[in-house]
């Protein structure tokens, strides 16, 4: 099934005007970083399950691709969900999953990482793997194959997709997600096999490895006991915490078509202490951490310039629990307010 992006190419330029929204699946829009991909040692395809209008404003996915791409030896490409009408065009064709900027088949990355904020991205995600020709098991999987690694919030209980996923990030990514491409690279350098390499990732801290570990489970199908296969391993998976949030995304992918959240959006805290027990995404966040109101200031000065959005937002869990929310909303006024945000 691999094309080239050649092939891709050409298959856009027939079938574009034949499908809803072509912005979805062309590429190339500002902000976007391609790079010389025979000159990059590692290539890293971020996934976002979904299709293009929801999954481009993920602000997760927006900080592993700026972060990636910051290094000189990794670049990191986008690849979204089809909808229906353009992945039976692709399914007819035999055009595989493939990354918008340089249009490379998602089989030929070295590493694809998923993002699963929700649940109902899982089926999506056995999809995406299937119209990208890779086999859906990881058992099944080869050296040949990408590692095939997912993280969010979703993936806090990974056992319903333990069988297809390679490794998984418990926790906060911005810091493993570079840990894991350096044991990649090392990984390949020794000439490993598979085996080796998802061993080498089981030791980093945040990092499971599903294959390294056994289940049991109770009669109704809770969890029992988890026992890993290997000593060098840690018998409990502890959530990876960055200590300090680095600085904000300031270069935003600008969309080619209407989206749902069309603005520059900023984290300015992370965590909850409300502890509402209903709250997933409050009681695994914790700690709080704010970002300074400079620093906020600063990161959104740089995003309207780079990316002429007109509306801003200041993203939390809860920002009116921001200490300094008053003082924060002041400063924004007072920046902006020759801008008409």
């Amino acid at each position: 099934m691999i094309k080239t992006p050649y092939e891709i190419e050409l298959f856009l330029e027939r079938n574009l005007l034949r499908v809803q929204k072509p912005g979805r699946y062309s590429g190339g829009e500002l902000n976007t970083t391609p790079k010389h991909w025979e000159e990059i040692q590692t290539k890293v395809a971020l996934v976002f399950p979904d299709i293009y209008d929801i999954g481009l404003p993920n602000l997760g996915l927006a900080i592993l691709y700026q972060e990636i791409n910051r290094r000189e030896d990794a670049l990191a490409e986008r690849v979204y969900a089809p909808w229906q009408d353009m992945e039976s065009f692709m399914r007819q064709n035999n055009i595989p999953a493939y990354s918008l900027e340089t249009k490379h088949p998602l089989a030929a990355f070295d590493l694809i990482g998923f993002t699963l904020p929700y649940e109902s991205l899982y089926t999506n995600t056995l999809n995406i793997l299937d119209l990208a020709g890779i086999p859906l098991r990881s058992a099944e999987r080869n050296e040949n194959h990408p590692l095939i690694i997912a993280g969010g919030h979703a993936c806090y209980n990974p056992e319903p997709m333990s069988a297809f996923i390679d490794a998984f990030v418990i926790g906060e990514g911005e810091e493993v997600m570079q840990e894991i491409i350096d044991v990649l690279q090392e990984s390949k350098q020794e000439n490993e096999d598979r085996k080796k390499l998802l061993l080498r990732l089981a030791k980093i801290w945040g990092v499971y490895v599903p294959s390294l570990y056994t289940i049991s489970y109770h009669p109704d199908g809770t969890v029992q006991a988890i026992n890993s296969l290997d000593p060098s391993i840690p018998p409990k998976i502890n959530k990876r915490i960055v200590a300090k949030l680095p600085p904000p995304p300031t270069h935003f992918i600008v969309p080619s078509t209407n989206v749902v959240h069309n603005r520059v959006s900023v984290e300015i805290m992370r965590g909850c202490t409300r502890g509402c027990r209903f709250c997933h995404a409050g009681m695994i966040n914790r700690p709080v951490r704010e970002r300074p109101i400079q620093e906020i200031i600063q990161a959104l000065d740089e995003a309207l310039s780079c990316t002429g959005f007109e509306e801003i937002a200041l993203l939390s869990l809860s920002s009116s629990d921001y200490t300094q929310i008053l003082d924060l909303v002041n400063a924004v006024s007072n920046h902006f307010s020759d801008r008409h945000l």
